[in-house]
C-alpha cells in the first residue's frame, strides 16, 4: 500500500494507488517527456535524448484512448540505452585571450557540467552510490588546480604558491597582511635567513675554540687540567638554560629582542676573549658571556624559519641550518690549531673571529626583524592569487623590487621590540612541557651517551697527545678533527636531504632500527678503537701500581694520529645519524598530538629545541668530567687508563641504550606519542576516560 503521494522516483514522476485521477497524470507525464524529447532531439542534434521512463504503471483504458498512436508505440516498447555518441568537446584553455573566443561563424557547443566517472554518459540515472549531494564540485575555467576540501566547505579561497610550486597549497596559509612574514619579498626572506646563519656559524667557532690549546692553557694560568676543560663545558651548561629562558620568553616578548640580547652578550665575551691571557677569572668570564648568548641561536632559529617559509620551501633552509652548525662547530680547529702557534698564542683566534663582527653586526641588527606573527584564521574572502577564479576581480599585487622607497620602508620597520604576546601560564607553559615530553626525553637519551662522549674525548686531546711521548703541537692536534668534520658534515647532509627523513611517514619503525643499529654501531666502534688504540700502542713497562717506571721516547711510540682521527671521526658520525633521527620523530609526534596547523608547527620547534638543550647540558657535562689531571709520569698514565676505562664502558652503554630506545619505540610508539599529548596539554583527560577511540575526536 503506498502513501497518498508517494516515494520520488526517475524524472520527478510518483508511485501511487491506481485510479483515474493518477492515470491522467501519469499519461500527462508521459506525454510531456515524450514532448520534451521530441523538443530536444530536435533542438540539439548532437545532444542525445534522454532513456524512456522504465517503472511506469500500466495506463489505463481511458487514458490510452487519447493519446496519441506514436506515444503509445513508444510506450510499448523495452527500454534501450541510448545511443553512443560523442560527446561535446571541452573547451581547451589557451594562453593568448584570443584563442578564448569563438569565431562567429561556429556554433559554440554548449558546457556540461562534469560528472563523476560512474555517470557517463551523462543521460544514465544516478544511483545511490553514484549521485552526489552536499558539495558541488567546482571547475575553475582559467586553472586546473584542485581546491582543497575545506575551500569547498567554506568557500574560502585558497593561496598558491607561485612559478614551479604553481600547484601547490601554501600552507600555512598566509594573511592579507603585507607585514606578514610569510608574504615578505624574497631578498627580505633571504636576508633574514642568511644573516641568522652568520650568528650560528660564529656561535659554532667559539664552542670548539680551545679544544686544541687546553694543554698550553693549563701550562699559561698553571690550573689543573679540568679546570681548562671547564671553559669548554660551563658555557655549554649555561646554553642549556638560557635557551629554555629564550624559548619561553619568545611567546610573550618576540624573537628580535632575545636575538639581540644574546648577539651582545657573544661580542663582548669574544672581544674579551682577546686579551685574557693574565687571568684565568677574565678567560672564564669572557668564556661565560659567551655561553650566555649561545642558547637564543639553539633553540630560536628553526622557529624563526618556519615563521618566514611556507611548509614546500622549509627543508632546503633547514637542511642548510643543519649542516652549518655542523661544520661550524668541529672545523674551525683545523685552522684554530695552526694559528694558535704564532706568537699571539690561543688569543689569536679570538682575534681573527672578531674581524667577522663587520658583517655579523649589520647582519642581525637589519637583516634580522621581528618573524613572530599572530596569524589567526578567518574565513572571509581574501585577494585570490593569479591562478584562482576570482583572477579577473582581484588582479595579481605588482612586484615588490628592491627599490630605495623600499629600503627606507623597511629600516622603518625595525624596531628592537616590535611584538607582545599575553603572558598566560599556559603559554608560558609551553615550552617546558616540550623539553619533558616522553619523545624529547627518549631522543635526548638516544644521543647523550655519543655526543657526550665525542666532546669528553676532543676536550682529552690536548691531555693524551701534547705530554711528552707524543709532543705534538696544537697544528697537529687540530689535524686530527679533520675525520669528524668531513664525516659528521656528510651524514647530516644526506640525512637532511633524503626522502626518508623528509617524510615522517617513511619514517617506519623499522627503518628507525635500521638508523639507529647503524648509528650505535659507529659510535661503539669509534669510541672503542679511539681508548684501545690509546693506551695499546704505548710499550711501557709497569711499576709500583700499574704505572710506568719511563716514558718512552718519541720514536718508540706507535700510536697513529690518523687511526685516531679516524677513530674519532666514526664516533662523530654514529652521534650524527643518531641525532638525525629526531627530526622526523618529533614531526611525526607534533603531527600526531596536535589539534591544528599551528599548535604543529609550535610543538616542532618546541621539541627540537628542547632536544638541543639537553645534548648541550651532557656535552658540557662530559666535557668536564672526562679529562683528568696529571703531572708527573704516574699520574699521566693513570690518566691515559681511566680515558681507556671511560672509552669501554661508553660503548658498552651506548649499545644498550640504542637497542632499548629502538625497541620502545618499536613496540609502543603510539604509546610514547600519546603521552606526549598529555604531557604537553595538547589531549583532555576526562574525555580521554569517557571515550575509548582516537582523542582527535574530542578537538
Amino acid at each position: 500500500m503506498g502513501s497518498e503521494t508517494g516515494q520520488e522516483g526517475y524524472g520527478g514522476l510518483g508511485t501511487s494507488r491506481p485510479g483515474t485521477r493518477d492515470g491522467g497524470n501519469v499519461a500527462a507525464a508521459a506525454a510531456a517527456a515524450a514532448a520534451a524529447a521530441q523538443s530536444s532531439s530536435s533542438s540539439d542534434p548532437d545532444v542525445p535524448p534522454p532513456p524512456p521512463p522504465k517503472d511506469l504503471p500500466p495506463l489505463p483504458a481511458e487514458a490510452a484512448k487519447s493519446l496519441p498512436k506514436a506515444v503509445l508505440a513508444s510506450a510499448s516498447e523495452p527500454p534501450s540505452e541510448p545511443p553512443k555518441r560523442p560527446l561535446p568537446p571541452t573547451p581547451s584553455v589557451k594562453s593568448s585571450a584570443s584563442s578564448l573566443k569563438p569565431p562567429a561563424t561556429a556554433r559554440t557547443p554548449p558546457i556540461r557540467p562534469q560528472e563523476p566517472l560512474s555517470m557517463n554518459p551523462p543521460t544514465r540515472p544516478a544511483t545511490a552510490a553514484t549521485q552526489t549531494s552536499g558539495v558541488v564540485p567546482i571547475r575553475l575555467a582559467t586553472s586546473t588546480k584542485r581546491l582543497s576540501w575545506t575551500t569547498l566547505a567554506s568557500r574560502r579561497q585558497v593561496k598558491y604558491a607561485q612559478g614551479k610550486f604553481g600547484r601547490v597549497e601554501l600552507v600555512p596559509q598566509p594573511s592579507d597582511d603585507p607585514d606578514d612574514p610569510l608574504n615578505w619579498p624574497a631578498w627580505r626572506k633571504e636576508l633574514h635567513f642568511w644573516s641568522l646563519l652568520v650568528v650560528v656559524a660564529m656561535t659554532g667557532v667559539t664552542k670548539t675554540i680551545l679544544m686544541t690549546v687546553n694543554a698550553e692553557l693549563a701550562e699559561l694560568y698553571d690550573r689543573p687540567y679540568k679546570d681548562i676543560a671547564a671553559l669548554t663545558g660551563v658555557p655549554l651548561i649555561l646554553s642549556f638554560f638560557t635557551g629554555f629562558l629564550c624559548l619561553a620568553a619568545s611567546r610573550v616578548c618576540g624573537k628580535r629582542p632575545l636575538y639581540l640580547a644574546s648577539f651582545l652578550l657573544v661580542f663582548i665575551g669574544t672581544i674579551w676573549n682577546t686579551n685574557v691571557a693574565r687571568s684565568y677569572a677574565e678567560c672564564m668570564a669572557a668564556r661565560v658571556f659567551q655561553g650566555l648568548g649561545w642558547g637564543a641561536f639553539d633553540t630560536l632559529v628553526l622557529g624563526s624559519i618556519q615563521d618566514t617559509y611556507f611548509e614546500h620551501e622549509r627543508n632546503a633552509r633547514v637542511a642548510i641550518h643543519s649542516v652549518v652548525a655542523v661544520a661550524t662547530t668541529w672545523g674551525p680547529p683545523l685552522l684554530g690549531g695552526v694559528a694558535s702557534q704564532g706568537p699571539g698564542g690561543f688569543q689569536l683566534q679570538f682575534t681573527v673571529l672578531s674581524s667577522f663582527f663587520f658583517i655579523a653586526i649589520p647582519a642581525v641588527a637589519l637583516g634580522i626583524p621581528e618573524t613572530t606573527f599572530d596569524r589567526k584564521l578567518t574565513f572571509a574572502q581574501t585577494p585570490a592569487t593569479g591562478a584562482s577564479q576570482f583572477k579577473s576581480e582581484y588582479p595579481p599585487s605588482p612586484r615588490r623590487l628592491l627599490s630605495v622607497e623600499t629600503i627606507v620602508g623597511y629600516l622603518a620597520k625595525l624596531k628592537p621590540y616590535g611584538y607582545r604576546g599575553p603572558a598566560d601560564l599556559a603559554i608560558l607553559l609551553q615550552a617546558p612541557r616540550a623539553f619533558v615530553s616522553p619523545t624529547t626525553a627518549l631522543l635526548a637519551v638516544l644521543s647523550l651517551l655519543p655526543t657526550s662522549s665525542l666532546w669528553g674525548l676532543s676536550s682529552s686531546l690536548s691531555l693524551a697527545l701534547r705530554p711528552f711521548p707524543f709532543a705534538l703541537r696544537p697544528g697537529v692536534i687540530g689535524a686530527m678533527f679533520l675525520a669528524p668534520f668531513l664525516l659528521a658534515t656528510a651524514v647530516v647532509a644526506a640525512s637532511s636531504l633524503l626522502p626518508h627523513w623528509q617524510q615522517p611517514a617513511r619514517f617506519t619503525p623499522k627503518f628507525h632500527a635500521s638508523v639507529v643499529a647503524a648509528g650505535s654501531f659507529l659510535a661503539f666502534l669509534g669510541t672503542l678503537v679511539f681508548g684501545l688504540h690509546l693506551t695499546n700502542s704505548l710499550p711501557l713497562g709497569p711499576g709500583d701500581g700499574g704505572a710506568p717506571v719511563a716514558l718512552p721516547g718519541p720514536d718508540e711510540t706507535g700510536v697513529s694520529v690518523p687511526a685516531l682521527s679516524f677513530a674519532l671521526g666514526m664516533l662523530a658520525a654514529g652521534a650524527a645519524l643518531l641525532e638525525s633521527t629526531a627530526p622526523p620523530l618529533v614531526r611525526a609526534s607534533a603531527a600526531y598530538t596536535a589539534a591544528n596547523l599551528a599548535a604543529n608547527v609550535r610543538n616542532t620547534a618546541d621539541m627540537a629545541a628542547g632536544v638541543a638543550c639537553w645534548r648541550a647540558l651532557f656535552a658540557g657535562a662530559f666535557a668536564i668530567a672526562v679529562p683528568r689531571s696529571h703531572g708527573d709520569v704516574r699520574g699521566y698514565w693513570q690518566a691515559l687508563l681511566a680515558l681507556r676505562g671511560f672509552c669501554i664502558g661508553s660503548s658498552i652503554s651506548l649499545a644498550i641504550v640504542g637497542a632499548t630506545v629502538a625497541s620502545v619505540w618499536w613496540l609502543w610508539g603510539a604509546v610514547v606519542r600519546r603521552w606526549d599529548g598529555l604531557v604537553m596539554g595538547q589531549v583532555d583527560l576526562e574525555a580521554l576516560k569517557a571515550k575509548n577511540g582516537s582523542f582527535f575526536d574530542t578537538d
